[in-house]
């Protein structure tokens, strides 16, 4: 796919690494394999867009979003 050269920020975000992707979602009191559940993907799959460090931004943007899972009692 040919990148579009643009100067809007918002369109030009820096990646997460790999290792930043997965503390966000642990910090926000989440399992990889709960976030698959909510995501309805498989846990494979799950692994596979955590790994990855060319993932498309739609996951970066649904991993900030993620709300604060509460804890079970």
């Amino acid at each position: 796919m040919a990148e579009i050269e643009n100067n809007d920020p918002q369109l030009s975000v820096e990646r997460m690494s790999v290792a930043e992707f997965k503390a966000i979602i642990t910090r926000k009191g989440w399992l990889m394999k709960d976030v698959a559940v909510r995501w309805k993907l498989g846990k494979t799959r799950m692994s596979q867009i955590c790994t990855d460090s060319e993932r498309p931004v739609y996951y970066e943007d649904a991993v900030r979003a993620l709300p604060e899972r509460n804890k079970k009692k």
